[in-house]
Formats: structure tokens, sequence, C-alpha cells
């Protein structure tokens, strides 16, 4: 920036400032206006440097304070009064007035002309400008040559480096991702960022919010191509935020967003190598797997014993569990992936109690302990035992299913399908002749004594039974069938 300072500073002009006037150095000069009127302020949009000969203030005494008044109320960076012509040296009025509002007076002399000063600004403040344009440059550069990788840490350390400043990613929830970072992280107030991150997550790619606490200013920016964003950018900048700066926090912004995209990009081309080598590796093919999980991101390897996991729930509880395996799991040889709208996951033994921890939400049926080459079976056990799952029972070990007999194999709607359409054509009296038939070993005089109707009786009842479901009785399978469907009838 460009201050009254520089330019009283610049040779040939003989700009001399007023005897108890302010700093030079905290006006910002944007500009030098000419006029001679005794209320400029309307002409004015702030920062100017007011330069005037005084022709209509001849004489003025108590007029000064009200003159200044208006051009400091308007914002004006500084006044100039040509001596020499009106005025043959500075009014001692309008001294005290300039002082007694901060408002910095200089003395301009009558061999300089306006238009030299006015020319000297205008280099000042397009040396400024080009200064700016080549600083800005310089960070888009240096932020550019950190964004090289996926990891957003260099780019994020890079970014408090050159601003020094403390620099954050956080979450939708404002928790840090990657952060604070800087020389002085503790300045970044994570309260603050977290409220504004919940002012303008709801606003899309687009929101910015700026804040500035005492001597700090605090930046934060979504972070995103599209969608919805899942990071923010926070930064926080001792003092305020000029034009480099600020170019600075969006080009680094820009970068983290094509980062996070990429890494999103290659994130979902990993997942679908590893759906398929799931998919691969529970069909059986093995040795598929493995190609495929060589070729993913981290070259996974398939365990030489494993459990499978397969996972049934809402899509987007779906969606958090496997970033959490993926996360927090991945590498301990942990494999995850969504297949068939189920989450599957193949994991060492001793990792199933880990991965069970993170599908909060979910139901899940853990298959026996198999060889890798026996990934089919592993997986027909883990689909045996989620069948078996209930809402007071969201986990299930095939171990649990097994033990608790053939019965518990049967999943609870199909077996009840089954034992409907099985026993549909018989009343109570065929239903119990039929269960006494079975629990005799097809005894029909066994049957006769445990019913007390005669063996006659027995013998009909059998045969009409037989007619209704066309099964043949004396057949082990048809027994087998028979009892299921009463067993299942009777657990209802």
């Amino acid at each position: 920036m460009v201050t009254v300072a520089d330019l009283v500073a610049m040779p040939g002009l003989g700009l001399r400032p007023a005897e108890g006037a302010p700093a030079l150095d905290g006006p910002v000069l944007r500009w030098v206006a000419t006029s001679e009127l005794a209320d400029p302020t309307p002409y004015l949009e702030g920062g100017e440097l007011l330069l005037t000969t005084g022709l209509g203030t001849r004489g003025w005494s108590r007029e000064w304070a009200s003159y200044v008044d208006r051009l400091a109320d308007a914002g004006a960076a500084a006044l100039g009064l040509g001596t020499g012509l009106t005025h043959d040296r500075l009014p001692p009025a309008l001294v005290a007035a300039c002082a007694a509002r901060g408002l910095v007076l200089l003395e301009v002399p009558r061999a300089t002309p306006f238009v030299a000063v006015s020319r000297a600004a205008a280099e000042l403040l397009q040396d400024q400008e080009a200064a700016t344009t080549r600083l800005a440059l310089d960070l888009q550069r240096r932020l550019t040559r950190a964004a090289l990788g996926l990891d957003l840490r260099p780019l994020v350390e890079r970014l408090a480096q050159l601003l020094d400043a403390s620099v954050a990613l956080v979450q939708r929830d404002g928790a840090p991702a990657e952060g604070p970072l800087g020389a002085h992280p503790e300045t970044l107030d994570l309260d603050l960022v977290r409220g504004e991150v919940a002012g303008i997550k709801g606003q899309g790619l687009g929101a910015v919010s700026t804040t500035t606490r005492a001597r700090d200013t605090t930046v934060v920016r979504p972070i995103g191509l599209a969608g919805r964003p899942e990071l923010y950018l926070a930064v926080c900048l001792p003092g305020g935020l000029d034009e480099p700066q600020r170019s600075a926090v969006s080009t680094a912004a820009v970068l983290l967003s094509l980062a996070v995209e990429r890494r999103a990009e290659r994130r979902a081309a990993d997942r679908r190598l590893r759906g398929r080598a799931l998919e691969l590796l529970c069909a059986g093919d093995l040795r598929s797997a493995e190609v495929l999980l060589d070729a993913a991101e981290g070259g996974r390897s398939v365990p030489e014993r494993l459990r499978v996991v397969r996972m049934t729930g809402p899509e987007e509880t779906l969606g958090d569990v496997l970033e959490r395996l993926e996360d927090d799991l991945a590498d301990e040889g942990v494999l995850a992936g969504l297949l068939d709208g189920e989450l599957v996951a193949v994991a060492v033994p001793s990792r199933i109690g880990a991965v069970l921890a993170r599908a909060g939400g979910l139901r899940a049926g853990v298959g026996r302990a198999v060889p890798a080459q026996d990934g089919r079976r592993g997986a027909e056990t883990a689909g045996h035992a989620l069948d078996r799952t209930t809402a007071a029972s969201p986990v299930r070990r095939w171990e649990e299913v097994a033990d608790a007999g053939p019965l518990a194999l049967v999943p609870e709607a199909l077996g009840h399908e089954y034992a409907a359409a099985f026993l549909a054509p018989l009343d109570d009296e065929h239903r119990t002749t039929l269960a006494a038939f079975l629990r005799h070993h097809g005894s029909r005089g066994a049957v006769a004594d445990d019913l007390g109707v005669h063996r006659n009786t027995v013998r009909n009842r059998l045969a009409e039974i037989e007619r209704l479901t066309g099964l043949d009785l004396d057949d082990p399978a048809a027994r087998v069938g028979a009892w299921l469907a009463l067993e299942l009838a009777a657990g209802r």
C-alpha cells in the first residue's frame, strides 16, 4: 500500500508536514484530488490527498474547523495547501483544526505544481500495483509447487509459512482435519471457526466468511469443486487482509479443492478395484482378486486366513462405515468395499472386533474363519449369519448360528413361507398325525398307540396326507421336509 509518507519522501516535491501532524505512514493514499470548493466532500471517495490553494478561504478562522471536519468524515487521507498565493504560510487555525481531527496537513511550496504531486502519486500507485501483482503471482507459484501431490498437509503448511498465518483444514462440524499449522497455531480460534462454518455450510461452495477481531483477521472458505463441501480452509492472519494475501488464500482454496477432487477420484477408482477384488474373492477366485488388489493404491494383499463380514443398512451409514474402515484399518490389512448393496469387509480373524466396533447402525454377519482360497465359503457363512440378525441382535457370528442347529440356517422369512406353503392343505388332525409319524420314525403302530386310534385310522390319515401334499412319506428327504415345515411353523 502507498502511504502519505511515501509521497512526502518523493524527491523534488518539497512537501512539508505541518507542525504537530500525525504519523505520515498511517493514512493510505489512493488518489490525489484538487478542489477549491468550500465543501469538496461530495466529490471524494476516501483515501485522497486533497490539494487546494485556498482561493475562497481568505480571512477564514473559525471556518477551518468545519472544513476539516467534513474532510475527515469523508475519509480524506491528507490535505495539501499550496502556499504563496492566497496564504503565505499555513494558517494557524487550519493547523490546529487538522491536529484536533488527526488529519495530515501538508504544505505545498509555490514552486511545486499540483500536477507534479498528482504524477508522483500515480507513479507510486502504479509501482505498488505492479509489486502487488508480482507478489500475488509469486505466492501462487509457490503454493502451486506445494500442491503437486494428493496430500493436503504440505499445501496447508506452505500457506501458513508464506502468510505468517495460522492455517487449518476443518470438517463440517468444525473439528480440525489438518492443523492448525504455522508459527503461532494458538491464534486460530477454533470456536470462532466452528461458528463460521455452521453459518456458511448451507450456502454452497461460493460462500466465504471474513471476521476481524482485535488485531487478527480470520477467513473461512469451503473446499471442493462440486457437491457438498466436506472440508473448510480456515486462515488467521495478523492485521488486515491485503490483496496479495486474499489472492493467496483464494489460490490455496482452489488448489486444495483440486487435490481433494483428485483424491476423491483416486479413492473412487480404488474402491471400484477393491469392490471387484472382494467380489472375486467371495466367489473363490483368489488369484484374480490378488491381481486387482495389487493394482490399487498401496498394493493390498489378501490375508492367508480370514473372516468375511457382510453388513447391511441405510446407504448413508454404509458409506460412513466404509470411510471409517478405510481411514482407520486399511494399514492393518482390512479390505472393505461395497458389493451388491452390502458392505463387505475381509480381515484376519483377530481384527474382526475392530471392524465391528466401527459398524454402528448396521446389521452384520460374521463368517467362519477360512483359508484365503476358501473365500466363497467364508462369504456364504457370513450371509447365513447376516440372515439371522434382528433389530435386537444386529450382529451374528457363524458359530452362533451353527450351534443353534439346522433350523438356524433357514432365513426366517423364507422358512415361514416354506412352512405355510407345505402345511396349507393339511388340517390340525393331519398335522398332529404327521408329527407323531415323524416322532416315532414311521412306526404306524407306535403312532396309533400315541394318538389312541386304530392302526387303520393312522394308515388312512397318512394316505390322505400323501395325496394332499404329493409326498412319499417313506422317502427320507420327504420326511426331512415335513419335519422342517412343522418345526418352523411351531416356532412362529
